[in-house]
């Protein structure tokens, strides 16, 4: 039954029938036929007839050339004395031949119509059939396309059924958990992934366990780690999904996970640069305020006391200028690890920027501030440095003052102690001094005070003046002249201030928001002045770490550029890779707006950090600027010249522009070009100089 079984409805009708070619050779029979004849396959029809009527035999082969569906009785040979009334329907198309003709035998005659109806049920059949072979061939199709996919995806698959048991495993998920999937399959999920908490060790909730619980999608719980086969471990992100019939019964669950490592490491070391000086290990001056601002809370609402010492090492700059940087920098390290072993557990202890130290006490008074100031001094009274068979003893001028609950911000905090610390070091140095109202007084006309009051001044007064420096091209291709904008201060008696003068006085005291906005208008009024001229060139702004984020900044460019025809790509902002790291989530969100805007972003003195290269990853920046201590020396320095290489390539393949700094010779200029650094800036190329000497 091969040929009609294929149809697949022969031996499901009761009636014999006869399929056969237009040779009139038997193709097939069903069961019935062959019970009553002996009709075989490949037996000529008409030979097969026992009937000598003439008329019988030409019907028959009028049957078999399917001219003629006529009903009539035939009797086979062997069938006995009763014949079979047997219709006859031309079948086109059957089982891929051209033609052929079914033959339908039944106890009385049966109208052509019928007989056709039948032919037309079993052509259904046939199509179903097809559809259905055509639907399995497709859904075997998507099953080889699903495993391939899943065997090639990034992400580790893991599939259980309802009991929780793995049923598949992708190859990374076998890579990650180490269990091949001959081993895994059949077992429970958590024999094959084990996860555990990376902190407390502990065991961590199974997803899947839930998921197939509750029938909802499971995230993994934060700080989990997966513990492979081998001991290794991964810090792991995961969800669990139910899988579910068409009808929605739950018949199992996939897990997808991926090995997150790398990205967590590198984010927890990026916030840890953003907490800590990368000299000596202990925290930043940006941290550290923020742990003032958070003392300045705790005593207005729960009357806690808090006392800051501020250090001051005395003469540490001859250290730096007979020995070197280098020793400098073992010596600093050295003398935070001093200090940090006499601080008490709770305590806040930084590097604030050069040779000054910060510590935050809790839960003291003014006694018990001066008496650890004592105990700093003493360490350091005790603890000598070696350089080159000579030993030198460091001493330190402190400053105490008593964080007061009536203070409105962490600058009046750091403002009176670096008032006491300059009185420290004028009372004769390694000394220790509490602040006093009275200090006030003396401190009118000298040093940080006195700035702050030429700050204050010369914003009032338009006497902070712009100076600008040319970015030059190396490409013979750029039109628009660049410069970067650089801020002098016209002192009252007439005296011209460099930024180091006068800009950590105004970080200190928080006057930098307002020192970048006067900068950024006055940028704006010499843009419109070109614009009116119709000039064109490009400007480079430097923003302090203060000024990220700052709402007012934001709206004063906003507005700026509303009001005027000056193209927003004629802006370019700039931070230092130190202010981006201190304040990486700030940065980036303050880097996006003004991108929005259309203004450009530059890194400044980039490759200073000990992990620059991640930086990029997290700031969307268009420009860096390599700092000079690598391109001073990049002529005569192979290593030198080997960081600007690579601090150009990864820029280059970042699709960010590199600017090089300090360029001091044509000599240095010749290697950056045969480097490929896109700009140079530095005294051979153009020094700072006002407006007029470049108009």
């Amino acid at each position: 039954m091969d040929a009609l079984a294929q149809i697949g409805l022969a031996d499901a009708v009761p009636e014999p029938l006869v399929l056969i070619d237009l040779e009139g050779k038997v193709l097939d029979l069903n069961a019935a036929a062959r019970r009553i004849t002996r009709l075989e396959p490949g037996v000529r029809l008409e030979d097969a007839v026992e009937d000598e009527d003439s008329h019988t035999r030409a019907l028959v082969r009028r049957w078999a050339r399917a001219a003629a569906s006529m009903p009539a009785t035939v009797k086979w040979r062997g069938q006995g004395a009763r014949g079979l009334n047997w219709t006859a329907v031309r079948v086109p198309g059957v089982l891929g031949k051209p033609s052929g003709v079914l033959l339908r035998g039944a106890g009385r005659l049966v109208g052509v119509g019928r007989f056709l109806q039948l032919a037309r049920e079993l052509e259904k059949q046939r199509d179903a059939l097809r559809a259905l072979h055509a639907s399995r061939a497709a859904l075997s199709l998507s099953h080889a396309k699903l495993a391939v996919t899943l065997e090639s995806i990034g992400d580790a698959v893991i599939t259980t059924d309802i009991e929780g048991r793995v049923d598949f495993v992708n190859p990374v998920a076998e890579q990650l958990t180490g269990w091949s999937p001959a081993e895994a399959i059949g077992r429970p999920l958590s024999e094959v992934f084990s996860i555990i908490n990376e902190f407390t060790r502990k065991p961590a909730p199974n997803p899947v366990a839930a998921c197939l619980a509750e029938g909802r999608t499971v995230g993994l719980a934060n700080n989990t780690a997966l513990i492979a086969r081998d001991g290794s471990e991964y810090i792991i992100e995961d969800s669990a999904a139910p899988i579910r019939a068409p009808d929605g019964t739950l018949l199992g669950a996939v897990l997808v996970f991926r090995d997150a490592t790398g990205a967590r490491l590198a984010r927890r070391q990026l916030e840890y640069l953003a907490h800590h000086d990368t000299l000596t290990g202990l925290h930043n001056r940006y941290y550290f305020e923020q742990q003032v601002e958070q003392a300045l809370h705790l005593a207005r609402r729960a009357a806690r006391r808090y006392a800051m010492l501020y250090i001051d090492l005395d003469r540490f700059k001859a250290i730096n200028d007979t020995a070197g940087h280098s020793v400098g920098d073992e010596v600093l390290s050295e003398i935070g690890q001093l200090f940090a072993r006499r601080a008490r557990r709770g305590d806040v202890l930084a590097r604030l920027g050069g040779d000054e130290f910060g510590l935050l006490l809790a839960d003291v008074d003014a006694g018990a501030a001066l008496a650890a100031a004592k105990l700093l001094l003493q360490a350091l009274a005790e603890h000598s440095f070696s350089y080159r068979e000579r030993r030198f003893r460091i001493g330190a001028s402190i400053g105490v003052a008593l964080v007061d609950p009536a203070f409105t911000s962490t600058a009046e905090v750091l403002r009176r102690v670096d008032i006491a610390c300059y009185v420290a070091k004028h009372s004769g140095r390694n000394r220790i001094h509490l602040y006093d109202p009275a200090d006030e007084g003396q401190m009118d006309g000298l040093g940080e005070l006195h700035r702050v009051s030429e700050i204050k001044d010369a914003l009032a007064h338009q006497r902070l003046e712009l100076h600008f420096q040319p970015i030059v091209p190396l490409h013979p291709n750029e039109q628009a002249r660049a410069f970067e904008v650089l801020v002098r201060l016209r002192s009252r008696d007439g005296h011209l201030m460099l930024p180091g003068r006068f800009l950590p006085t105004a970080e200190r005291y928080g006057l930098m928001p307002s020192v970048d906005r006067y900068v950024v208008e006055n940028t704006f009024r010499l843009l419109d002045d070109l614009h009116r001229t119709g000039e064109e060139a490009r400007f480079s702004v430097n923003l302090s770490a203060t000024s990220l984020g700052d709402p007012e900044l934001l709206e004063l460019i906003k507005r700026r550029l509303r009001e005027s025809d000056v193209a927003p790509g004629s802006l370019i902002f700039e931070i230092t890779e130190t202010a981006a790291v201190t304040h990486m989530d700030k940065a980036g969100v303050f880097i996006q707006d003004l991108q929005a805007l259309g203004c450009g972003f530059a890194l400044d003195d980039f490759g200073t950090g000990f992990s620059s290269f991640a930086y990029l990853k997290y700031l969307p920046v268009d420009h860096v600027k390599i700092d000079g201590v690598f391109v001073r020396d990049v002529v005569t320095n192979t290593v030198d010249r080997q960081m600007v290489r690579s601090i150009n390539q990864i820029a280059h393949a970042l699709n960010k522009r590199t600017v090089a700094e300090f360029v001091e010779s044509e000599d240095v200029l010749d290697c950056l070009r045969e480097v490929g650094v896109d700009y140079v800036q530095g005294y051979h190329t153009g020094r700072p100089a006002p407006w007029a000497h470049y108009a």
